[in-house]
């Protein structure tokens, strides 16, 4: 097996630059791509994380302005033995903590 070319550097108008096979610098779009593709998919995933926090946000602002009065017609049909006020506890535990503050209980 032949041992693989590497590349040169020299020296052009006063700047070292480095000169690749054609084969090293297909490897290195291939990565530059592959790269970029996955960058895309980090930041579709923070998009995607931070619409639900902001989801999440909006239904713990929502359940909690619910009046006392309608809270207890609701208990048990979020689930068995599930409510209102367990729902909201469930969200704030699931939503990022705000750095300086102490958890909520």
């Amino acid at each position: 097996m032949p041992k693989p070319a590497k590349h040169r550097t020299m020296t052009l108008n006063g700047v070292d630059v480095v000169v690749l096979t054609p084969e090293q610098h297909a490897g290195l779009e291939s990565a530059r791509r592959q790269l970029g593709g996955a960058q895309a998919q980090v930041a579709g995933m923070k998009l995607d994380l931070r619409r639900g926090r902001q989801l999440l946000g909006e239904a713990q602002r929502v359940l909690a302005s619910i009046p006392a009065d309608q809270i207890e017609r609701l208990e048990g049909q979020l689930g068995p033995g599930r409510g209102v006020p367990q729902l909201i506890a469930d969200i704030r535990a699931a939503l990022p903590r705000t750095p300086g503050t102490s958890p909520r209980t």
